[in-house]
């Protein structure tokens, strides 16, 4: 990644919110709160952590929301809903990846559903394949298990829970870090 001098934006992570909109699926907020919609339908870049299950004070009190912090042009940080349809597709198509798989460039791209769904697809942006992730038997799956499964091999992979506290701003986006 190339530094650039001078002037800029301070260097903390970009929080990006999943939400079923009529013609978007994710977005950002501004210093004002405004939602600013994000129309590209994929993110690319090297997953570097995971919160699984993390409690979140927002405007509708404590929720339960995944972060998945990702490198790419900047820091990201993808925030969902723990029991939302894109974290559950997310932590089956993470559970599929091996370790070196993970150490590589990885697509995240959205797809509406009905209502207020939004699904998850993750490429191999050389190859352009899709990880394929079955969703025979979810209902009896232990998302929790799951989640705390993908959670270890990622950050073990890079080492971020001694990282953590570097790769957590401060946020501006009606939630506050429990």
């Amino acid at each position: 990644m190339e530094v650039k001098l001078g002037f800029g934006q301070t260097p903390k992570p970009q929080y990006v919110f999943v939400s079923r909109e009529p013609d978007h699926c994710w977005y950002m907020l501004a210093e004002d709160e405004r939602r600013i919609p994000i129309y590209e339908k994929a993110l690319t870049g090297v997953i570097t952590g995971i919160e699984v299950n993390k409690m979140v004070k927002t405007s509708f009190g404590l929720v339960e929301k995944n972060d998945l912090y990702i490198l790419a042009d900047k820091p990201y940080i993808v925030r969902s809903g723990s029991d939302s349809y894109f974290s559950k597709n997310l932590l089956l198509s993470l559970d599929t990846l091996t370790s070196e798989q993970l150490l590589n460039p990885l697509t995240i791209s959205v797809r509406p559903g009905d209502s207020n769904v939004v699904f998850c697809n993750i490429y191999d942006p050389v190859t352009y394949r899709s990880v394929g992730v079955s969703w025979d038997g979810h209902k009896e799956l232990d998302w929790l298990a799951l989640g705390q499964k993908v959670s270890s091999k990622i950050n073990k992979i890079h080492n971020f829970d001694q990282d953590k506290n570097q790769f957590q701003p401060e946020t501006t986006d009606n939630t506050k870090m429990v």
